[in-house]
């Protein structure tokens, strides 16, 4: 597989470009072709994935404090170096170790459990309706936390597309203060 870096900009989806009246009946046709693609097979903005989403976060318990093993294939640095546990204490990141060196990192750019969530659902529809992504794949455990997500943002750009694993996710009681 391809290594690349994840997308850490996201566009405004909610941006719009003001369009002259002779543009509009020629933007209707685009829009029905792109819908007509989507129905075809192609990507879309409202994918199989949203139901899977909404029902893990119903299922998932939102516990304050956790750890869990997170594992990047990108075209990055954090790709290379990892995997990383990562520790969650009263709902924020707390600490970030590299696994294979026990070595601590800085905790910006990981992620507690419903910041994954969030960042599923703004990977997949960011640019959306003009644009959907190429793929857009999560999965979730039983216990509604994500298991694998994988993402192209579009199938024609060189490494735009990674894929995150979460693995080992441990509950645990917060320390008393």
């Amino acid at each position: 597989p391809r290594h690349s870096t994840p997308q850490l900009h996201f566009p405004d989806a909610t941006a719009r470009l003001p369009f002259p009246a002779t543009m509009k009946s020629a933007t209707a046709v685009l829009l029905l072709v792109t819908l007509a693609a989507f129905v075809a097979g192609g990507p879309t903005c409202d994918p199989s994935w949203k139901r899977d989403l909404r029902k893990a976060l119903k299922t998932y318990a939102d516990p304050a404090c956790y750890s869990y093993v997170y594992k990047i294939d990108a075209f990055s640095l954090v790709s290379a170096e990892g995997p990383y546990i990562v520790t969650v204490t009263n709902r924020a990141v707390s600490g970030v170790v590299r696994q294979a060196t026990n070595s601590a990192v800085e905790v910006d750019g990981f992620y507690t459990v419903p910041e994954l969530a969030a960042k599923v659902q703004s990977d997949c529809l960011a640019g959306c309706p003009k644009v959907a992504p190429f793929r857009c794949i999560p999965t979730f455990d039983e216990a509604g936390v994500l298991a694998t997500f994988v993402f192209d943002g579009d199938e024609m750009i060189a490494d735009d597309e990674y894929t995150i694993s979460v693995e080992g996710f441990f509950a645990y009681e917060c320390p008393a203060n």
